[in-house]
């Protein structure tokens, strides 16, 4: 289904009853709710009792790019009152076996150990299928299951009242299904079909491929009969159905190099969808998230002649550097505004005046053009060969000191370029002292300079030439740098809060923030900017783990204790009457 032309955004939250607005209007619907939302209808709610049911229909291997592009009747249909995404994705493994656990059990592998295709080695008895928890709940609502694939029905199946396979006979899964739809006691109902899968396994996972579309589209008239026959229940007007559509996992497909961001949605294999349907929803579409071109985002503070950052002289002594040892020092900066006069600006340096007479080291702005300098170390002056710093742009500066034939030497670096015509030589130099690590300003030098500097790092290694280069352009580090381990000193300085850049190495020096200082949002975009995607990038939208938890839910099951790694999606309401 593409974005209806009257909706060309989703909207987040819930119109439920008066009641339920008043304690959730101002929760995101991207959040999870601790489990505890309650989607029943209740017998004193204002909207009256209504029992609710669900019916729950997975399509193996219908990749979400190719459902919604060849526009099923049914599922086109309930799309207008539906919660839905053709982005979600499914484990990285792609693994069916695992795909269906997350599906049916609301956690992750590395609870139910879903990893084989024999299921061996599962923790499915401590985390089983949805039906145990309603089963928990009210014994008399009835669980069925219907499927095609016998792994699928003989492994995960659990607490049903009826549980039948037809071994890969979606024709007679459908008939079964419509069977129970017809019966009164019907409460929770479980279809799987896996035609589509098996057709893009022959002939290939894309809307392109005829045999495929065609699959999706009888497995669509199977939806299109059991939405039918659900209208057609005598009770219906007096049940609440939350109908559930999704597949397990997608298929292989080459991708056009255009169409590749180099992320998981890229991945045709892990491409699924999720609608949920409810006569009574409103039209929510989740599209993807932008993948590219992302900001380098967050709250600092602007480093100026009153404001400065200091980490004490006591522990400060592990930035000394001696005279033997390797070490990597890096900083990301943007200048605000240069110092007016001739002053060099200090940027973060360790002695008791960034000039030449005196000991340590000191990365400073080399007079007010927008070149800078290393001092201290090197017994003469380095001045950045590279182009000039501008104001409002990010750049990120550093050095290097390294041994190679039995000598020191240092190197600087702009932008993961060597910044300096050649390494200097610092054999036997030493500029330990016991001055305080600062970032910012010294009086007498760059009053008027104001700046951001954040990210920065001190490595009690010599970090290789081609890792500076390929990190230079990103924003926070984690444990993927190759020389993570190697951190004595890790201020982002991006906290955001308090009276401290937290040191994030295990050395645990906190600089401490100076005089006035006020934490200030910085959101900014830059070609040379490499930002990794958000920590949540993934489940910005639905996806399969999320359906149990929907399901607790709309059944008013407390899961608190369940353990669950599903979100719980929150429906807009068209209509707050049964």
């Amino acid at each position: 289904m593409k974005i209806h032309k009257q909706h060309q955004k989703y909207i987040c939250g819930i119109n439920l009853v008066l009641v339920i607005m008043v304690l959730l209007t101002a929760t995101s619907c991207n959040k999870d709710f601790a489990n505890k939302l309650d989607l029943s209808d209740k017998a004193d709610s204002i909207s009256g009792y209504k029992a609710p049911k669900i019916l729950y229909i997975i399509i193996d291997g219908a990749r979400g790019a190719a459902v919604n592009t060849v526009q099923a009747p049914a599922l086109t249909e309930i799309s207008e009152n539906a919660m839905q995404t053709f982005n979600s994705l499914s484990d990285v493994s792609g693994l069916a076996a695992t795909t269906w656990a997350d599906m049916l059990t609301g956690v992750n592998k590395v609870k139910h150990k879903v990893t084989q295709a024999d299921f061996s080695g599962n923790n499915l008895a401590n985390y089983p299928m949805f039906f145990k928890q309603i089963k928990q709940s009210n014994p008399d609502t009835r669980t069925t299951a219907f499927s095609s694939t016998p792994a699928f029905s003989q492994n995960l199946i659990s607490n049903a009242d009826l549980n039948q396979n037809f071994n890969n006979d979606d024709a007679a899964v459908k008939t079964a299904l419509l069977t129970e739809l017809k019966n009164d006691q019907a409460g929770v109902v479980l279809a799987e079909f896996n035609s589509v899968d098996r057709a893009g396994k022959q002939y290939g996972y894309d809307a392109s491929v005829g045999q495929y579309s065609s699959a999706i589209l009888t497995v669509d008239g199977y939806i299109a009969e059991a939405m039918r026959t659900l209208r057609e229940r005598p009770g219906f007007k007096k049940e609440n159905w939350l109908v559930i559509v999704a597949s397990n996992q997608g298929g292989d497909f080459p991708v056009p190099p255009a169409q590749n961001d180099g992320t998981l949605f890229s991945k045709p294999l892990l491409n699924t969808f999720v609608v949920f349907y409810n006569p009574r929803f409103s039209y929510q579409y989740f599209s993807k998230p932008g993948t590219s071109g992302l900001p380098y985002e967050g709250k600092t503070v602007a480093l100026a002649n009153d404001t400065t950052a200091n980490i004490p002289a006591a522990q400060s002594n592990l930035y000394n550097f001696g005279t033997s040892g390797d070490y990597t020092v890096e900083l990301k900066i943007k200048v605000l505004r240069f110092s007016t006069g001739n002053s060099n600006a200090p940027i973060l340096f360790k002695t008791s005046s960034p000039a030449n007479s005196t000991t340590g080291w000191w990365i400073i702005h080399s007079g007010v053009n927008g070149q800078w300098r290393l001092g201290g170390l090197p017994s003469a002056i380095m001045i950045s060969n590279q182009p000039a710093l501008k104001i409002g742009v990010w750049y990120t500066l550093g050095f290097k000191i390294y041994t190679e034939n039995n000598k020191r030497w240092v190197m600087i670096y702009q932008d993961g370029v060597k910044a300096y015509a050649n390494p200097v030589d610092i054999t036997n130099r030493n500029v330990n002292n016991t001055e305080e690590l600062v970032a910012g300003y010294r009086s007498g030098y760059g009053n008027t300079t104001k700046q951001l500097v954040t990210e920065i790092k001190v490595f009690n290694t010599a970090v290789p030439d081609n890792v500076i280069s390929a990190y230079a352009c990103k924003g926070a580090i984690d444990n993927k740098h190759p020389n993570y381990n190697n951190l004595i000193g890790y201020w982002p300085a991006t906290d955001g809060f308090g009276g401290l850049f937290k040191d994030k190495s295990p050395s645990k020096n906190d600089f401490v923030l100076k005089n006035k200082f006020e934490w200030t949002a910085f959101s900014d975009f830059d070609s040379k900017l490499c930002v990794d995607l958000p920590a949540d990038i993934y489940t910005r939208m639905p996806n399969g783990i999320d359906i149990p938890s929907v399901i607790y839910g709309w059944m008013g099951i407390k899961t608190l204790n369940l353990g669950l790694d599903g979100k719980t999606w929150v429906p807009v309401y068209n209509n707050v009457n049964p």
